[in-house]
């Protein structure tokens, strides 16, 4: 869809003297129109984008309104269809409501259905716009869950490095204590380093534990 304050409509339909009379009746009430024949070329037109609705007739040359809605549903992001057709049976109308048709209206050949067909493309365009915004909301979330979980694993890693470095660097501390614990004369002295040995290395087993046990 666009952003546009003029919305496009894009009207399939073989019949161009109807076609015409859309064109008419939809600029009035603000809409640019664009009119394809057939449903072909109808979707070439809808894969070059800018169109924010689709009105869409059932009985074509070629493609009929079903096949054509197939396909554009098929295309990323399609704007929403309006199934508009000639046909009073409700198994088509129930068909393309499933096939993914915002609306359905059964149009006659005077246009009296346009009125019906200008509030069926305001209200198709604003629940798009609604669904859009739901959708991207929705994927933000999705994004910002991801972005925390990666800025937790880096952290657990940093941190699990950190406290390994740590240890590693007590245990070291506690080994140099030893030595000299071992090589004083002084009694006092000896007592005093073995204990800040024990306290050196109880400290750095406990940064090695945590460097292993988090994450």
């Amino acid at each position: 869809m666009t952003s546009t304050a003029t919305p496009t409509l894009l009207y399939i339909d073989d019949d161009a003297g109807l076609a015409r009379l859309v064109e008419r009746g939809l600029k009035r009430q603000g809409y640019q129109v664009e009119h394809c024949d057939n449903g072909e070329s109808g979707i070439e037109r809808i894969k070059a984008g800018g169109i924010d609705v689709i009105a869409l007739d059932q009985y074509m040359p070629g493609l009929d309104g079903l096949e054509v809605l197939d396909l554009i549903q098929q295309l990323p992001s399609p704007p929403p269809v309006v199934f508009v057709t000639a046909s009073q049976d409700s198994k088509i109308a129930l068909t393309a409501l499933k096939a993914g048709a915002a609306d359905y209206l059964v149009k006659d050949t005077q246009g009296d259905f346009i009125p019906l067909l200008t509030v069926a493309c305001d209200t198709s365009i604003r629940q798009a716009a609604i669904m859009k915004a739901r959708d991207d909301a929705e994927a933000e979330v999705h994004a910002s869950r991801d972005r925390y979980a990666a800025l937790a694993a880096e952290r657990e890693v940093l941190l699990r490095e950190v406290n390994h470095r740590v240890g590693n660097s007590l245990q070291i501390i506690a080994s140099l204590l030893h030595l000299q614990a071992s090589s004083a004369r002084e009694d006092d002295v000896k007592v005093a380093l073995t204990n800040a040995m024990g306290r050196v290395a109880a400290v750095a087993q406990v940064h090695r534990t945590t460097s292993t046990a988090c994450c």
